[in-house]
């Protein structure tokens, strides 16, 4: 009698936590938006490194960073009423809807990304290891998200950080290239997954 009692409350709390994810991940679709575009800019930019043996089309890499940049933010902007129907939530409202609002679990990440680029635009990092130090903060951010949503973003974490520490130890001046792009093709990879389990 007890024992059933535990199976049914164990498969219970089970089904929340079910629920709460699939709360998050419809309510973050926005933000999965983001990551096909990061993707995206981070494939283009290790395409551009890979030709930028043969021709200067360093120009082209930055136009495609600030088309990111800009179309990161009109995301960001039209998902403002997301925003504003998040903050008139009730605690209750909040609790059972998952981890809260999806943006707090991106913010970690996207301030890793700008402690980054500042370090990088102040020379502390070394422009051969730069590449290694994003991939490490991506690798990290995926397996963060994973312990929530689920084992093959922290599979594609695990495998990220491998790519990275073999790069840095065997191929260091190859690492940008190839970071950039599995890191591009990760980031598409994982905005897909998310999209598929939310539905």
């Amino acid at each position: 009698m007890q024992t059933s009692k535990q199976a049914d409350m164990t498969k219970t709390s089970r089904q929340q936590l079910e629920n709460k994810r699939k709360d998050w991940l419809r309510d973050a679709q926005g933000l999965i938006t983001l990551l096909f575009i990061w993707g995206a800019e981070w494939v283009f930019s290790a395409i551009i490194d890979f030709a930028l043996y043969w021709r200067d089309l360093d120009w082209l890499k930055q136009a495609a960073f600030v088309t990111a940049v800009v179309a990161s933010l009109i995301q960001i902007w039209g998902m403002r009423k997301l925003f504003n129907t998040g903050e008139s939530r009730t605690t209750d409202d909040a609790a059972k809807s998952g981890w809260g609002h999806p943006v707090f679990l991106v913010l970690p990440g996207a301030l890793l990304v700008a402690a980054v680029a500042f370090m990088e635009a102040i020379g502390a990092v070394n422009p051969f290891f730069a590449p290694i130090l994003r991939a490490f903060l991506l690798a990290i951010g995926f397996v963060q998200v994973g312990l929530l949503l689920g084992r093959p973003l922290i599979y594609l974490g695990v495998w990220l950080f491998a790519l990275a520490a073999v790069m840095g130890v065997w191929y260091l001046g190859y690492s940008g290239v190839i970071l950039e792009g599995m890191g591009g093709i990760s980031l598409l990879v994982s905005g897909y997954m998310l999209r598929v389990w939310a539905r």
